[in-house]
């Protein structure tokens, strides 16, 4: 199951606007490139709430494993290498959003690079630094700070920009343990040693979608787990003399996807396979009608119906489940954004042979 929490509050801070808030820009920033001899560094500061998180692994997952993901879509960066790290750490520090972009307007009323809210900062809080803090991270007087024991990370080799990096261990440090950190929220950087922060490499400035932007790509924290269940009771599993021979002669479909569903409501999607040429027999009931049960490696995959975009993928947290009716799985409206079209696709794996059902079925949030 994967589940998607919309960010709260973010924020791109820069070293040569060192005093201005960029909290409602639509884009944000993560970079260091050189301008001649001038060196420009761009940081991203990002805030979830993490008490629905919280309440959604107490309600779904209980003592169960999970991973939390950050997603964020690339918005056209600039001159970035082939290769480079991401890093990401829980912030040190409440800060304030405000209401300033980098280039239209201009103000000083929340986070920048000197300060975490428009008066106080980085470098001043309270008159000493909680443990774990890693001062190091101050730079030129600014540039946020961070836990030193909470670092993410996600590395690109010549592929595409996007965002998607595991922050487990950050959202656990948030949400349980007896040494709990206050959720100040993720800060993206590409630096673990002060001594890189001024070194002669140029990275580029990446670009990434903010929670203003007016598309669908908002800044997402991610929560996946395995929620399927099997327990096929008298059903009999598809068959065949081979694997792909069992493939080829299941008909697959969907019993139940309606047209459209409302918001924030879950609801169990039935996934039932048949012979598509049963043997003859002296029975009483009609064989076409008989459901068999699809192996365990099936999944489910949910696309964005304009742009493609994969929501949910085909995968570990996105299989199938059985009952002693069908296969099935769950569809949590709250995930996807409201009146999107989106299309649902099967996937089957038997014995390293793969089927792909696309029976072209769509659905809408309203």
């Amino acid at each position: 199951m994967h589940k998607f929490f919309t960010s709260s509050f973010d924020a791109s801070i820069y070293l040569q606007q060192p005093e201005q808030n960029a909290g409602r820009d639509e884009i944000l920033e993560v970079g260091k490139l050189y301008y001649g001899s001038t060196m420009d560094i761009a940081r991203t500061l990002i805030k979830f709430n993490t008490t629905q998180v919280s309440q959604s692994i107490v309600e779904n997952i209980g003592t169960g494993s999970y991973s939390v993901f950050l997603n964020l879509k690339s918005a056209n960066s600039e001159e970035i290498p082939l290769e480079y790290t991401l890093y990401a750490n829980a912030i040190s520090g409440s800060w304030k959003m405000g209401t300033g972009t980098k280039f239209d307007n201009i103000t000083s009323d929340g986070v920048s690079w000197y300060y975490l809210n428009g008066s106080s900062k980085w470098q001043d809080l309270s008159g000493s630094y909680p443990a774990q803090t890693d001062t190091s991270s101050i730079l030129n007087g600014g540039g946020g700070l961070w836990y030193s024991a909470s670092m993410a990370s996600q590395s690109f080799s010549n592929e595409p920009d996007d965002i998607r990096m595991n922050v487990t261990n950050i959202v656990k440090l948030w949400i349980s343990g007896s040494n709990r950190l206050t959720n100040d929220g993720i800060i993206l950087h590409h630096h673990t040693s002060a001594s890189l922060y001024t070194d002669t490499t140029d990275y580029g400035v990446l670009k990434f979608f903010s929670k203003e932007t007016n598309t669908i790509y908002q800044p997402k924290l991610e929560l996946v787990w395995d929620d399927a269940t099997f327990s096929t009771g008298s059903l009999l599993p598809i068959t065949g003399s081979s694997s792909a021979d069992a493939l080829e002669n299941s008909k697959i479909i969907v019993t139940n996807l309606q047209k459209e569903y409302a918001e924030n409501i879950k609801t169990k999607i039935r996934v039932k396979a048949r012979d598509m040429f049963p043997a003859k027999s002296f029975g009483t009931t009609f064989e076409y009608d008989q459901s068999k049960y699809l192996p365990t490696s099936s999944y489910y995959q949910i696309e964005d119906y304009r742009t493609n975009e994969i929501i949910i993928p085909f995968g570990e947290y996105s299989k199938l489940s059985c009952d002693s009716k069908s296969n099935y799985f769950y569809l949590d409206t709250s995930t996807y954004p409201i009146d999107r079209v989106y299309i649902l696709k099967l996937k089957v794996v038997k014995d390293g042979i793969t089927k792909i059902i696309d029976d072209k079925l769509t659905f809408e949030i309203v």
